[in-house]
């Protein structure tokens, strides 16, 4: 797709308009014809007090009985009166609303406006950012998201979004936004978003919120999402050890694709007994074990196994339930020499508050 660059009077690319194609020419066009219609009805009493009376609770659902009637003349004349303020009314209590209605109305409206609208909201970064991070802005967001049809339009949105995606996702509310896009957009437009977030995992990742979003946005994906997968498994030591970050690994290694898994425990290779001894790195072990198939699973308790500090890991408050773990996920001649290994700590074990309990483990599972 030709690059878009947007200037002041909209989106153009290579000469010619984007909003051009089956839904009408320049949102400001659809302006003039929203005036031009107004001009040809009765005046009725609210003209001149849209913006007020959409800030008022009883107002506001008053105008939206007006969109909801459907009458294009009245409709028409709200929209010129909102144009300009549209950014105030998302984020106002009740106006928001009324920018809702106006993006989920059947009747009255043609595609001409609704992407008159869109333009209006998406053509300031700044004022789409803060949008997007409201309260009420980002569920207004969610609406206009899900209601979009013009493709060249869902494309000019994407475009102004992408600068802001990485500070969104570290928005609860911004979250949601980038969330919804993944869920409507196509394939071709999602796949741009996640490769977006592939550049900034680590950022988004060891983010109190960035964290859980990213994994929303995983769920909604699966394999166009493997370019953010492959960074994450990239940077899965740093992820496995924080206390956000960790979570993230976790639902890729539970999403229980072969080839990750074991390009995970690749990267993670050398590493698992200081993982196995971190609090959080702990929990993404057990489920590399958990999820992963037998020869892989083999080749983490191998490494365990062979180290000097497999004691340590053991005794370890985090480590012990990894040791615990491993005799449940080995079989046959493997588990039989790390129950073995385990009890031939007897002495230094039978004793520890860790050691003790992996300890009865490893003889309750002594083939």
């Amino acid at each position: 797709m030709e690059e878009i660059n947007p200037i002041s009077t909209g989106f153009f690319t290579s000469g010619s308009n984007i909003w051009n194609n089956d839904y009408g020419s320049l949102p400001y066009e659809g302006y003039n014809m929203m005036e031009m219609a107004s001009m040809r009805v009765l005046t009725p009493p609210w003209r001149g007090l849209v913006v007020s009376m959409a800030m008022d609770c009883l107002d506001c659902q008053y105008l939206q009985a007006v969109i909801e009637e459907g009458d294009p003349r009245y409709v028409a004349m709200i929209l010129s009166e909102i144009k300009d303020y549209l950014h105030q009314l998302m984020k106002d209590q009740f106006g928001n609303y009324l920018i809702q209605k106006i993006f989920e109305a059947k009747k009255g409206i043609t595609n001409i406006q609704i992407d008159s609208i869109i333009y209006l909201i998406i053509y300031d970064t700044h004022k789409l950012r803060d949008v997007c991070k409201n309260n009420h802005g980002t569920r207004v967001m969610q609406i206009m998201l899900e209601n979009m049809k013009c493709p060249v339009t869902k494309y000019a949105v994407l475009y102004m979004m992408k600068p802001i995606i990485d500070e969104l996702m570290k928005n609860i509310n911004g979250g949601y936004v980038i969330v919804q896009c993944v869920k409507v957009f196509p394939p071709t437009l999602k796949k741009v978003i996640l490769d977006e977030l592939a550049k900034y995992c680590v950022e988004i990742a060891t983010h109190k919120i960035g964290c859980s979003v990213l994994q929303t946005c995983l769920k909604d994906s699966e394999i166009l999402a493997m370019g953010l997968i492959t960074s994450i498994i990239s940077n899965a030591m740093l992820l496995a050890e924080d206390c956000y970050g960790n979570h993230v690994v976790q639902f890729v290694i539970k999403m229980k694709f072969p080839l990750v898994n074991e390009r995970m425990i690749a990267e993670l290779c050398g590493k698992f007994v200081r993982l196995s001894m971190n609090k959080h790195a702990s929990n993404v072990v057990e489920d590399l074990m958990r999820c992963s198939n037998q020869d892989d699973v083999n080749a983490i308790v191998e490494e365990l196994i062979r180290s000097t500090d497999f004691l340590n890991v053991i005794q370890d408050p985090y480590g012990n339930y990894v040791a615990q773990r491993a005799l449940k996920c080995t079989k046959g001649y493997l588990r039989r020499k790390l129950s073995f290994t385990i009890r031939s700590y007897r002495i230094e074990l039978q004793n520890h508050p860790h050691g003790k309990i992996v300890l009865d483990n490893a003889k309750s599972s002594k083939r």
